[in-house]
């Protein structure tokens, strides 16, 4: 056993992560003639790269952009072409969304099970809601909230659409080639869904325990009355959001102008990403009775 400062154990940490975060913008990444791009995310048992220009076709798939995404690898551009080519290569709204890979068009025994469904079945082409759901996670994580918002939405519509759907309320495993929503009960896309519009879309999370308001609502995303509402809870508190935009604005053109808690003024920190509120203002309120926050939304200053 030896003894390392942990500032050290840290540095070296940051800097293993440096360097393979370089290695796979610049060894992974495949530019297509078309201005877009892609991270190849796999090799298989021969060690060969399986994304990319193939002799059968274009391959490309949805994980292999994910946690790029996610872990901060790809650049602005990355992401922009990324997002191109899986507009391009990979979304299908006649199944729901972006498919999990393009057709590699075999049997591809030396990559495991997948490529041994049918093209458009599970883990081999379908629209599967886990990745697409996760994919829509670390598009509003980047800011691409119109991008991160078409990926939830088309989910959400199709599984709505009974008569192709053949779903009850809630989002499949996959959905077919038919469009058939397959395995209700084999998901973890849910609680994605869920981590995804509550952390993101309404922007409620906690920052070094503290509260954050951060919405990335569309103006389509709110009612009548310009209002969205959202129940959650915090420090051990139930609580409702209500976020009012009067002027009925997109994410990008407002901001958190002043909040109101149970009615009554309070003071919160003006930050980049919204309105930070105290933890401590919040685990000292009544346990016994649900509590309710309403963020007014105000134009933008611009210039």
């Amino acid at each position: 056993q030896v003894r390392i400062p942990s500032e050290e154990l840290a540095l070296d940490l940051e800097r293993k992560a440096d360097w393979i975060a370089a290695h796979l913008r610049q060894r992974e990444w495949i530019e297509n003639p078309d201005s877009s791009g892609w991270f190849n995310g796999y090799y298989d048992d021969n060690g060969l790269a399986v994304e990319g220009q193939h002799p059968s076709g274009v391959r490309m798939t949805l994980t292999g952009q994910v946690f790029p995404i996610m872990g901060k690898i790809a650049t602005r551009e990355q992401l922009e072409k990324m997002v191109r080519a899986a507009d391009t290569l990979l979304f299908d709204e006649t199944v729901g969304g972006y498919r999990l890979n393009t057709d590699f068009r075999e049997v591809k025994q030396n990559l495991g099970r997948a490529f041994g469904f049918a093209y458009g079945t599970k883990e081999n082409g379908a629209m599967f809601s886990h990745m697409a759901t996760m994919y829509a996670y670390s598009l509003y994580q980047s800011g691409l909230v119109r991008e991160g918002f078409k990926v939830l939405d088309t989910i959400f519509s199709h599984s709505q659409r009974f008569a192709v759907s053949r779903m009850y309320p809630g989002i499949p495993e996959y959905f077919d080639n038919r469009g058939r929503g397959m395995y209700p009960y084999l998901t973890g896309s849910a609680s994605w869904y869920l981590l995804t519009m509550v952390t993101q879309v309404f922007g409620i999370r906690g920052v070094m325990g503290d509260l954050l308001f951060s919405p990335r609502l569309l103006e389509r995303q709110f009612d009548a009355s310009g209002q969205a509402s959202i129940n959650f809870v915090f420090a051990g508190q139930q609580c409702k959001a209500v976020f009012e935009n009067p002027d009925r604005l997109d994410f990008d053109q407002v901001c958190p102008g002043a909040v109101r808690l149970n009615g009554q003024d309070i003071p919160f920190q003006s930050v980049e990403e919204g309105a930070l509120i105290s933890r401590a203002l919040i685990a000292g309120l009544p346990g016994d009775q649900d509590h309710r926050f309403e963020i007014k939304l105000l134009p933008a200053k611009t210039g």
